[in-house]
């Protein structure tokens, strides 16, 4: 059982890469901070303007990203990322989109995220 410390766990710097015209995914980034004593896992995600959103590690599906005690995960391409599936609309730069990841531990983080060419 967490003691509270889970509620720190927060999710920022989002950032989504802007997919060429015509495509139907788009890779998007966060940063996870874990200050906690346990290590969580992202579980899930949604976005507002995705059908769905699969996890990712260098191009693989993968069922949770692991989110050590006491540290930090980048996302990064090539590495683990959250990927937008069937995109709603076109993405432009600067637009916002709106994250949300779920855990293991009964935390849902919300984050926003730019869309950027890089």
């Amino acid at each position: 059982m967490l003691n509270g410390q889970d509620r720190s766990v927060k999710a920022s710097n989002g950032w989504v890469k802007q997919p060429a015209a015509g495509e139907t995914e788009a890779m998007a980034f966060v940063t996870v901070e874990n200050p906690g004593m346990y290590e969580i896992n992202v579980t899930s995600a949604k976005a507002d303007v995705a059908g769905k959103v699969e996890l990712r590690d260098d191009g693989q599906t993968i069922t949770f990203i692991t989110v050590p005690a006491y540290g930090r995960v980048d996302m990064a391409p090539k590495a683990v990322h959250l990927q937008l599936v069937g995109l709603k609309q076109p993405l432009k730069e600067g637009d916002t989109i709106a994250l949300t990841l779920s855990t293991d531990v009964d935390v849902t983080l919300e984050a926003s995220a730019i869309v950027r060419q890089q």
